[in-house]
């Protein structure tokens, strides 16, 4: 008897298991990093939205002046996008690295002139400013700001963000800075 109520114990204790794996396996990911950061429902609603059929790898969060911002990095076929939402939903900003031969043609004859001067361009992000601060919340722009920052090295080793913001079909050259991210290394 005793043996019979310890297989049906262990079985009991298997098929909870299982179907707790399969519960976790097809939920969406809404929590991550070492903290434990929970995504809100209306975070993550906008960004199974936007991006369908995308997987979560990364959660962290942020306060920027008093409002949460939820940076998440997300994968597509082919893509890696970091999302910056708000907790109610608001996408603030995308960026995603993208390939030379993805980079819009009006952009190429900017990146030749670089490349020209002995430049070495180590990556390009795309990004996408979609929601600004207004009277404490962030309000979406009627149209996004897109830039393409261009982190390069010149013949002397020297490393440099240069960033040509989009208007309507052409480039303009944006302010330079030396680049101090350690994330193209």
């Amino acid at each position: 008897m005793r043996t019979q109520m310890h297989q049906q114990w262990q079985q009991s204790w298997i098929a909870t298991a299982l179907i707790l794996v399969l519960v976790l396996a097809a939920t969406p990911a809404t929590w991550a990093g070492d903290a434990g950061v929970k995504l809100p429902d209306a975070a993550m609603e906008v960004i199974e939205t936007t991006y369908p059929g995308c997987t979560i790898r990364e959660v962290k969060v942020e306060d920027e002046r008093n409002i949460r911002i939820f940076e998440v990095t997300i994968s597509l076929p082919n893509r890696i996008i970091e999302v910056e939402v708000t907790g109610d939903g608001n996408i603030v900003e995308t960026e995603e690295k993208i390939a030379q031969d993805a980079i819009p043609a009006a952009l190429k004859p900017e990146i030749a002139k670089l490349i020209a001067d002995s430049n070495l361009v180590m990556a390009i992000e795309k990004h996408e400013i979609l929601s600004v601060r207004s009277l404490g919340a962030f309000r979406r722009l009627a149209k996004p700001v897109v830039f393409y920052d261009l982190k390069i090295r010149d013949e002397n080793g020297k490393r440099r963000s240069v960033q040509f913001e989009q208007v309507e079909t052409r480039f303009v050259l944006k302010d330079q800075a030396d680049d101090d991210d350690d994330d193209d290394d």
